[in-house]
């Protein structure tokens, strides 16, 4: 895993979208997350940014649903916010 997949799985885990606890000691593992976060970690490097829409495209690959409809418009605007700030960080 790269630093840029670990970063988008720290951020997924905030956003804990099935509420499985990464991490936590009756949780999932914390990479639970990381085919979905190394798919957009790829998707910051190559563009320097993802869209909710991108978000969506990775979602329903692994998910069949898009993160939209999992946890709402306002909570993809943050997030995707902060996905875009891991890019200028770097």
């Amino acid at each position: 895993m790269t630093s840029g997949t670990d970063a988008v799985i720290a951020v997924l885990n905030d956003v804990d979208p099935y509420g499985l606890a990464p991490g936590e000691p009756d949780g999932a593992p914390p990479d639970e997350y990381a085919p979905e976060a190394s798919e957009l970690a790829g998707i910051l490097a190559q563009q320097g940014s993802v869209s909710s829409q991108d978000v969506d495209r990775v979602w329903r690959h692994w998910f069949g649903d898009a993160l939209t409809g999992v946890i709402g418009a306002d909570a993809m605007t943050a997030f995707v916010v902060r996905l875009n700030e891991l890019a200028s960080a770097s």
